[in-house]
């Protein structure tokens, strides 16, 4: 999940990391924000064989380019620079799903 204001309107959105990295990440979506623009996102880990706490990357970055899908099958996406990452553990859903809804509202 990721959201940013642009002109006064906070936006919102989803996708899919295709890189991550504790510099940044690559975003793949049918909704990219502007380059340039400060961007809030959170990223939820998938749960590990051994590792019961879920776990979810919570992160403050600057989009740095974006790439708009050509033609058919093409996948537009994002690249984000990181400049504040918060890591979270929960063994409580609840938490995370009350989370991701409280942060909807953050700009």
């Amino acid at each position: 999940m990721f959201w940013w204001t642009d002109a006064g309107i906070e936006k919102r959105s989803e996708g899919r990391t295709h890189d991550i990295s504790e510099m940044g990440a690559f975003v793949i979506g049918n909704t990219c924000p502007p380059s340039g623009i400060q961007i809030s996102f959170q990223l939820f880990l998938p749960v590990l064989h051994g590792f019961e706490p879920k776990a979810r990357v919570e992160a403050l970055g600057q989009v740095l380019r974006v790439e708009r899908a050509e033609g058919f099958g093409g996948r537009s996406g994002f690249a984000i620079s990181t400049r504040r990452i918060l890591l979270r553990f929960s063994d409580d859903p609840y938490e995370l799903k009350e989370s991701s809804e409280k942060k909807s509202h953050v700009s």
